[in-house]
């Protein structure tokens, strides 16, 4: 149990922390893993550890951009294996995006370590791990 509260608190500390300024017309904020969005597209069930049959993860953030149109692209890797690459792109101002990470045949995704990135001019901006176990969660 201790370590799974290690594992969270240095996910959330490394996601704070893992910010480039490369490019200071670009900002990433509230990024956040959940299973789910409500109506609205807020983030429903957050966290880094989610249990076995999940069919579905979502990546959520807020974004501004200062001045020219510019593209990012989400990276989603199953332990080393890049499964899924997304390009967006992003127009001027403010605005929250979500992506999900499903399998095309609606299978529940497979239990292990991933990690999802976002990357901006061709760098990784800012990333985050994350695990599908098998083991019940205790209060």
């Amino acid at each position: 149990m201790s370590c799974i509260v290690l594992l969270l608190g240095f996910s959330c500390w490394a996601v704070k922390h893992n910010r480039r300024t490369a490019d200071s017309s670009f900002q990433l904020e509230n990024m956040v893993l959940c299973d789910e969005v409500d109506e609205k597209m807020r983030p429903l069930h957050t966290g880094t550890q989610f249990m076995s049959g999940i069919r579905q993860l979502c990546l959520c953030f807020d974004y501004s951009l200062a001045s020219k149109r510019s593209d990012i692209r989400i990276k989603w890797y199953y332990g080393d294996h890049l499964v899924y690459s997304e390009v967006l792109l992003l127009s001027p101002g403010k605005g929250s995006k979500v992506f999900c990470l499903l399998r095309e045949d609606g299978s529940p995704l497979p239990v292990g370590a991933y990690d999802v990135r976002v990357c901006y001019e061709g760098t990784v901006y800012s990333s985050l791990n994350f695990e599908i176990s098998s083991l019940v969660k205790v209060p």
